[in-house]
């Protein structure tokens, strides 16, 4: 489900859980629903739910913000000295830029999706490096 743009001066809410964003982005490696951008920053969800395992690693060249809302995520990590890390929902990683790795949702036989916010700047190009 996604949920139109609001106008500028209302509040607009969505529930993450739910599935609500301004638009979705389906993929092999799970699904983003993008629900801000704007001020340099963009505000997107993702749920990890029966989806393959990126065999690639994702970096940008700026700081991703990430919390885990739902489920278990595993990151892994292409630096022989940084160790996989196992976050639970609460948890709050401040991904370094340039840190190349790949998320999935773990244990991978769970039968509930991994859901995590992600907030990051936004290039001059507004685009996901």
């Amino acid at each position: 489900m996604t949920t139109g743009s609001a106008k500028t001066n209302e509040p607009v809410v969505f529930n993450v859980l739910r599935g609500e964003a301004v638009e979705l982005t389906p993929s092999a490696y799970g699904t983003v629903g993008r629900l801000f951008t704007g001020d340099g920053v963009e505000a997107v969800w993702v749920s990890k739910e029966h989806e393959e395992i990126d065999p690639g690693w994702f970096s940008q060249g700026r700081v991703d913000l990430i919390l885990v809302v739902q489920g278990e995520l595993r990151f892994e990590f292409e630096r022989d000295d940084l160790e996989p890390l196992l976050l639970r929902p609460g948890d709050f990683m401040i991904l370094p830029p340039n840190t190349r790795c790949r998320a999935y949702r773990w244990p991978r036989d769970r039968g509930e999706a991994s859901v995590f916010l992600a907030v990051y700047p936004l290039a001059a190009s507004h685009g996901r490096g």
